[in-house]
């Protein structure tokens, strides 16, 4: 063989022997060595500090598969799997059930409504992540049969997502808190009433009152041997009886009125009582009841007298004198508006002394006492307008209608002077010259 050839062919082997192949090389030589060789031939670094970079590589923790598997998938797929790793599967059932109903109501309700210009729960992460967390405690708890503990953490998801505006989701944990305490009996009575309180409140915004009526008498029912509680109870059934009454015809609506006062009277508020009963006072006089009416009304009055309750006081002494005018006893209308004008006389300024002229204006203006319905009249026009007061146009009006009821005495009797034929000319003049 040729030398030269020989000696060519001898130097490819060596070369050929000092490669690794590419698939042969570690990883380390690829992400280390040969960057750190190109590297340090454009910079020149020193051989320690590569050593160094290379230590450091050695040191990093491998990442296990799961690991890689977190930056790859959604934030609802994690929790979903470290659900099912910690053998959480109810709850993992209740997630989806929870994310697929949000989706079909979103497809029921269209793509116009307002409630779908909101993200979807599972781009929400702190949402997600908070009700992962407490379907977790809850079913942990369950297992454990702490059904309290069980309660609370429902309690804890519906106050969470009742303040970041969530109701459909806080109403479904309101309920499932009823449910709980329904089936197991054991829990505490206390926990029981607030569960048919926030479930009546769920039900009345809703619209649905029947529902809303129901729950809102057990949790009356459910808490008597708590008093802040039935407190509560009574004051949240005299507001919705008052609610209900709105919605209602004269009977139905008079006989919520009724169930209001006595449920004002179990709350131990009075003036909540006070005020209801200033309402049914109203709904029998509506109703020609002149005879109830007063009786209510002037249980009103000597309350407000009792606590100097002036607003209070006018509003009584005002139904008041309306009644006893229906019943044409002037003595005691005149009886009740001096009253409540001497309460206020020291506030000549104030505007319970303007409603107070006004009312006694107004019930002159009624006796046919028109001098004297005109100097009150006077008087709350006069104050309302120094005040900027809300009834300055009521009191401009009454005023206005007192001078011409008192000028039309004088009128009819200017007409009743004059000759008809005259008058009949005269009228028809302006519409012949207008043709």
């Amino acid at each position: 063989m040729n030398p030269l050839v020989a000696a060519e062919t001898s130097m490819h082997r060596k070369k050929r022997s000092n490669e690794i192949p590419t698939k042969q090389q570690s990883s380390f030589f690829q992400n280390i060595i040969l960057p750190s060789k190109a590297y340090q031939e454009k910079s020149k670094l020193p051989l320690k500090q590569l050593k160094d970079t290379a230590k450091n590589y050695e040191k990093q923790p491998s990442l296990r598969k799961s690991d890689t598997e977190k930056h790859r998938t959604s934030l609802q797929r994690q929790l979903s799997i470290d659900m099912l790793l910690q053998g959480y599967h109810q709850s993992f059932r209740e997630l989806c059930s929870i994310l697929q109903w949000q989706k079909n109501d979103r497809e029921r309700l269209g793509a116009e409504h307002p409630y779908n210009r909101r993200p979807l729960l599972d781009a929400e992460v702190d949402k997600l992540r908070f009700l992962c967390v407490y379907l977790n405690r809850a079913e942990e708890t369950e297992r454990r049969k702490q059904y309290s503990n069980v309660y609370k953490n429902y309690l804890e998801l519906a106050s969470f997502f009742f303040k970041s505006d969530d109701h459909w989701l806080s109403d479904y944990f309101y309920k499932k808190c009823l449910s709980l305490v329904q089936t197991y009996s054991q829990l505490d009575s206390q926990l029981v009433a607030e569960a048919y309180r926030n479930v009546a409140t769920v039900y009345e915004r809703q619209g649905n009152f029947r529902k809303a009526l129901l729950n809102y008498e057990t949790y009356c029912k459910s808490s008597e041997h708590y008093y802040d509680l039935k407190t509560d109870a009574n004051l949240q059934l005299t507001r919705f009886y008052i609610k209900l009454s709105e919605h209602k015809n004269d009977d139905e609506a008079l006989t919520y009125i009724i169930k209001a006062y006595e449920a004002s009277k179990q709350s131990d508020d009075k003036n909540v009582e006070n005020e209801t009963c200033y309402k049914l006072g109203h709904a029998y006089l509506e109703r020609e009841n002149i005879e109830l009416a007063l009786k209510y009304f002037h249980i009103c009055y000597d309350h407000c007298q009792r606590v100097n309750d002036y607003e209070g006081f006018g509003q009584a002494s005002e139904a008041l004198a309306i009644c006893y005018q229906k019943k044409e006893n002037i003595e005691k209308v005149s009886e009740y508006l001096t009253r409540y004008l001497q309460k206020v006389s020291n506030k000549h300024d104030d505007n319970q002394y303007a409603r107070a002229c006004s009312t006694f204006g107004l019930i002159q203006t009624n006796l046919g006492h028109y001098d004297s319905a005109m100097e009150s009249l006077s008087k709350a026009y006069s104050i309302a307008l120094a005040n900027d007061s809300s009834d300055l146009n009521r009191n401009r009006v009454l005023y206005g209608v007192v001078n011409g009821l008192k000028l039309r005495s004088t009128f009819l009797d200017h007409i009743n002077h004059m000759k008809i034929g005259e008058l009949i000319k005269w009228k028809s003049a302006p519409l012949k010259n207008a043709l």
